[in-house]
């Protein structure tokens, strides 16, 4: 009777260690679950239209057809994957001086307040100053746009002045409103830009 006293305690103890796993392998795939869910945004806006003023002045518009609000990831950012639309407004003599850009996706890194552009970039300054490329990154607190990938600029494109200059490379640096820029094609000699004066 004691022999099966012990066999019987040791199979109730193998019993209770194999529910113990099989309880902790479920809760690993509850936890493995929320792991794939804080990899889904925490937002999603369809046909969005944001408009940001400064002292009762418009400064900025943001258009997109989808916005994803990835703010639960370890580095927070917003994503724009069916296209987005930017109009930067900058005040002269009370007149507003428009830049558009525009790009097929957009990813807007919130800790460092930089935009990666891709597909079909186009910026637009209010002077028709225009860069076209396929990608490109904007640093909205300093103002500047940079690329390694191709891409073209024209200088001096608007209605009052016909003297268009073009400028074609791989790697670009500039400020946003392509008034200072510096270029460099597939060979690394640097490009000197047409002069926008």
């Amino acid at each position: 009777m004691n022999a099966h006293f012990h066999l019987l305690k040791i199979t109730i103890t193998a019993l209770a260690v194999i529910c113990f796993f099989a309880s902790c392998d479920d809760h690993l795939k509850e936890i493995q679950k929320m792991g794939v869910a804080s990899n889904a945004p925490v937002g999603e806006v369809e046909n969005m239209l944001l408009k940001h003023t400064d002292s009762g002045r418009l400064k900025l518009t943001l258009q997109g057809k989808t916005m994803l609000d990835f703010s639960n990831d370890e580095f927070p950012y917003t994503q724009f994957p069916d296209g987005i639309k930017v109009e930067v407004f900058d005040y002269t003599n009370n007149t507003p001086q428009i830049t558009t850009i525009t790009a097929n996706s957009g990813t807007l890194y919130d800790q460092t307040n930089v935009v990666d552009l891709r597909e079909h970039v186009r910026i637009v300054t209010s002077d028709g100053n225009t860069f076209v490329g396929e990608q490109l990154y904007w640093d909205q607190t300093a103002k500047w746009i940079f690329t390694n990938q191709k891409f073209e600029t024209f200088i001096g494109n608007n209605k009052e002045d016909k003297s268009v200059g073009r400028t074609t490379g791989t790697i670009l640096d500039a400020r946003e409103d392509l008034s200072q820029l510096v270029a460099r094609d597939p060979n690394d000699t640097f490009i000197t830009p047409p002069n926008n004066e």
